[in-house]
């Protein structure tokens, strides 16, 4: 099978091919082989120094798109721009020609990947439609003011209707990270829904019995994206309030990685809080095995079901998690 994916991340040049933190083409390469994967993504400009990646898709099998941050920058530049219109679309259609008898890929509700979608069903093209973010509710984000809630609100309802279509399409087989997500697409597509989640691997199950590296200290650890509505700025406020003997590992890059670290210092929690950056998904094990328990404290009411949970019970690991999303659709 050869399966062609818009994946609605971004990508960085690296040497001969092209790199990305997230794992969701080595899934792919993982299933089918690396010789049967081609990305579409977006490339954003290459920092210097080394990079922490997970994924690597060599430059023969990378189609390069038009550049988008936010769903905000891709509409401005889609209604904005003929060229980036233009370019977009004639791009998709060149990448849908040059692969007849493909399976196409695309996560949701990436605005790009719903595009894509759309242009691959209307070639009338086999469609896996990967759902995991539920974008009925990303409008209640802290960072939009009261006028941009309101657009964000109403373009959420249209985004609403565009995947539902995708889910209805007979050529699409829905994939929902989640349970809300999973009832979403089942209320049109009841026969091609099904519950999903891309771990990368199998991890070997491990017993209780973390490498401490501190006697009689419990240790969390917490992987994910560093932006406040992942719940890191909580973990840090009670933790410092807490008499409880812990410390804190703290796996991931982001926005707000800065103002993370900067808050665990002011707390005083400079010798119990260890931001570790970024690190390539082989290494995840090692941190894993050094901790107690894996906390996902999430606030975000779009969340899907993070993949760390199916991981952290992989290796062993008890999981605390918050109440959110699609979270409910694994955890009991």
């Amino acid at each position: 099978m050869k399966i062609v994916a818009f994946l609605g991340e971004a990508y960085v040049r690296y040497g001969d091919s092209y790199v990305a933190q997230q794992t969701s083409a080595a899934f792919l390469q993982s299933v089918v082989g690396p010789d049967c994967v081609y990305v579409c993504s977006s490339v954003k400009e290459n920092p210097n120094g080394e990079i922490a990646f997970s994924s690597e898709v060599p430059e023969d099998k990378f189609y390069e798109f038009p550049l988008y941050t936010s769903t905000k920058g891709f509409l401005v530049s889609y209604i904005c721009s003929r060229a980036f219109r233009r370019q977009y679309r004639s791009l998709t259609l060149k990448v849908i020609s040059e692969h007849p008898g493909a399976v196409f890929w695309v996560r949701s509700p990436s605005i790009g990947s719903l595009f894509f979608a759309l242009e691959v069903l209307r070639a009338d093209r086999k469609l896996f439609h990967h759902i995991c973010a539920d974008i009925s509710n990303t409008w209640r984000d802290a960072k939009y003011g009261y006028g941009e809630k309101l657009l964000a609100f109403v373009f959420s309802r249209y985004l609403r209707r565009v995947i539902r279509k995708i889910c209805r399409h007979p050529n699409t087989t829905n994939l929902c990270t989640g349970r809300v997500l999973e009832d979403f697409s089942k209320k049109v597509a009841p026969h091609r829904t099904f519950q999903f989640v891309d771990l990368l691997e199998r991890a070997k199950y491990s017993p209780f019995c973390p490498q401490r590296t501190v006697q009689n200290v419990c240790t969390f650890l917490f992987v994910g994206r560093i932006v406040e509505d992942k719940g890191i700025f909580d973990i840090l406020d009670v933790l410092a309030r807490s008499d409880l003997r812990a410390r804190l590992i703290v796996v991931g890059d982001g926005p707000d990685f800065d103002a993370a670290h900067s808050l665990a210092e002011r707390l005083g929690l400079a010798d119990r809080v260890y931001f570790v950056g970024q690190v390539p998904y082989a290494k995840l094990s090692e941190f894993y095995g050094a901790c107690d328990l894996v906390i996902v404290p999430s606030k975000n009411r779009y969340e899907g079901f993070p993949r760390v949970i199916m991981e952290s019970w992989g290796y062993g690991k008890p999981i605390i998690v918050s109440d959110v999303g699609g979270i409910r659709a694994f955890v009991e």
